[in-house]
C-alpha cells in the first residue's frame, strides 16, 4: 500500500492496480477566504495525473467537495464513494457535475470496492470536536476506513468528523472486528478549521492561539493513544487565508511538525510529513517517506493571494437600506419559526454590523475610519427565559454584499463563508456555543 498527502484532506490510497484519491481540493475555497496549502494550483491536472479508480467525497464542504476540480475531471465514469445520507444533496450536486457512478455506502458496513481495496464509511456521531451539547442537529461529516485487500493494510482517514474520544474506541473496535487488523496508518484533522481565534477582535489572538493548539495536540496525543496505528502523518496547515484578511494567517491554530512529534513522541507511532504530493509506502516491514522534489514558500503563496478579492465582491446587485431591512425582516421571521419548532437548552444574542467595505488596520482590528458601518441589526434568541449561565452576546461584523447574500440564499450556507474566515467577531463569554452556529443557517428568506 502507497499513500501520498497533496494538500489538506486530498489524499490517495493505492494497492495493487487500484487507487482510491480521498476529497481532491486545490486552489481557492469557494465561499471562503481560504486557498489549500501548499500545493495551490493545477488540481485538475494531478487529478488526471493520478487516474483514480474511486474517489471518496466526505462531505459538502468546498475544501472537501471541490466543484471546480470535479466539474473539469473528464472521466466521468469513475466511482464515487459517499455515504447514504437521510437528505440527498451531496448526491444530487455530484451528478449534476456529471458523474453518474454513485456509491451511497450505510455507515459502519464494510464494502469490496474491488480485488484490491474495501472500504467502510465512519459517520458523524457528535456536531463538534468539543463534545459540547447541541439540539440542532448536524449530519454533515464523514470519515473512511480503507484497506488493501493484498497485504491488509488498513488506513484510517479522520477527515473533519468531529468524534469524540468515546467514538474513536468505537472506531477503533469496528476496525478491529470488521477488518480484522490493527491500523496501519492514519491522518487526524490537528488543526483548527475554523474562524477561531484569528477572526476574534475581543481576545488575545496570540495568548489563545497557543491554548488552542495546546489543546489539540493533547487531544490528538487522546486519540492516538486509543487509535494506536503504526504510523501518523500530520495534513497540517492545510490551508492559507488571502484577500484583506490574509493578515490574519499569523492567528492560525496551525502546530508545527516539531510540536505534533513532541505531542506524541511516547505513542510508538512513526510520524510523517508529506503533504505536497510526497508518499509513504511499507517496504521490508518498515514505513519509508517517498518525497516529492517541489518545494514549497508559504509566506510567498500568502503574499501572491493578499490583494485576491472575495466571491461576494463580484455582486453588483445595488442594495438600499430599506430593501436590506424587509430582507432581515423577513429572514427573521423563518429564523424564529424554525427555531420554535425546537427544544434548545442554550440562548443568545446577536448584533450584526454590517460594512460597505471592511478593512483592517495594523493591528489586525477594523478601521472605522476607511470600512463605513452602514446599519446594525439584532437577533435574540430564548433572552426571556434566562438560561442561567448559558447566554452568549456575539457581535458579527460583515460585508454588506455577503450578509445579504447570506439571508437570500445567493450563497450556500453560513457556516461554510463563517468557518471560512469571512467575517469578524466579538462573543462573551468567550464560550462556543454550537446552537449559535448552526441556528444561522435559518437566517433566510
Amino acid at each position: 500500500m502507497k499513500i501520498t498527502h497533496y494538500c489538506n484532506s486530498f489524499n490517495s490510497f493505492t494497492a495493487g492496480d487500484s487507487t482510491i484519491v480521498c476529497d481532491p481540493w486545490v486552489g481557492e475555497g469557494e465561499q471562503t477566504s481560504w486557498i489549500s496549502y501548499p500545493i495551490h494550483a493545477s488540481g485538475v491536472q494531478i487529478l488526471n495525473k493520478i487516474n483514480p479508480n474511486f474517489i471518496y467525497i466526505s462531505h459538502l464542504h468546498c475544501d472537501h467537495l471541490d466543484i471546480k476540480t470535479l466539474l473539469k475531471y473528464k472521466k466521468k465514469k469513475v466511482k464515487i464513494i459517499i455515504k447514504k445520507f437521510k437528505y440527498p444533496k451531496l448526491k444530487n450536486i455530484i451528478i449534476n457535475l456529471g458523474f453518474k457512478n454513485i456509491l451511497e455506502c450505510l455507515p459502519w458496513k464494510k464494502y469490496k470496492l474491488n480485488k484490491d481495496i474495501s472500504i467502510a464509511i465512519i459517520p458523524q456521531i457528535t456536531s463538534n470536536t468539543g463534545g459540547l451539547p447541541s439540539q440542532i442537529d448536524y449530519d454533515l461529516d464523514t470519515s473512511i476506513v480503507i484497506q488493501s485487500n493484498i497485504d491488509k493494510g488498513v488506513f484510517y482517514n479522520g477527515v473533519d468528523n468531529p468524534l469524540g474520544l468515546k467514538d474513536y474506541k468505537k472506531v477503533k473496535k469496528f476496525i478491529n472486528e470488521k477488518f480484522n487488523k490493527k491500523i496501519s496508518v492514519t491522518v487526524l484533522q490537528d488543526a483548527a478549521a475554523s474562524e477561531y481565534p484569528q477572526c476574534f477582535l475581543n481576545i488575545n489572538r496570540k495568548k489563545e492561539k497557543k491554548r488552542v493548539v495546546n489543546n489539540i495536540l493533547q487531544n490528538l496525543k487522546s486519540k492516538i493513544s486509543i487509535l494506536k496505528p503504526e504510523v501518523y502523518y500530520s495534513p497540517s496547515p492545510g490551508s492559507i487565508l488571502s484577500g484583506k484578511y490574509s493578515a490574519l494567517n499569523k492567528f492560525l491554530a496551525h502546530p508545527k511538525l516539531n510540536e505534533v512529534k513532541t505531542a506524541l513522541k511516547n505513542n510508538n507511532c512513526q510520524i510523517f510529513s508529506i503533504a505536497g504530493g510526497s508518499s509513504i509506502v511499507k517496504k521490508n516491514e518498515k514505513w519509508i517517506k517517498q518525497k516529492n522534489k517541489k518545494k514549497f514558500n508559504q509566506e510567498k503563496i500568502i503574499k501572491q493571494y493578499q490583494n485576491k478579492k472575495y466571491f461576494y465582491t463580484k455582486d453588483s446587485e445595488i442594495i438600499s437600506k430599506k430593501k436590506l431591512d424587509k430582507i432581515f425582516y423577513l429572514a427573521y421571521e423563518n429564523y424564529k419559526n424554525k427555531l420554535s419548532r425546537m427544544s434548545i437548552k442554550s440562548s443568545w444574542s446577536i448584533n450584526f454590523k454590517i460594512y460597505r467595505n471592511i478593512q483592517l488596520n495594523p493591528s489586525c482590528k477594523i478601521n472605522h475610519k476607511t470600512s463605513k458601518l452602514i446599519n446594525e441589526y439584532s437577533i435574540d434568541f430564548n433572552r426571556k427565559k434566562k438560561i442561567k449561565n448559558n447566554h452568549t452576546f456575539l457581535s458579527c461584523h460583515m460585508d454588506l454584499q455577503l450578509f445579504y447574500g447570506l439571508m437570500t440564499k445567493k450563497y450556500s450556507n453560513w457556516n461554510q463563508p463563517m468557518s471560512g474566515s469571512l467575517g469578524l467577531y466579538e462573543r462573551k463569554p468567550n464560550i462556543f456555543d454550537p446552537n449559535l452556529l448552526f441556528s444561522l443557517n435559518f437566517l433566510t428568506t
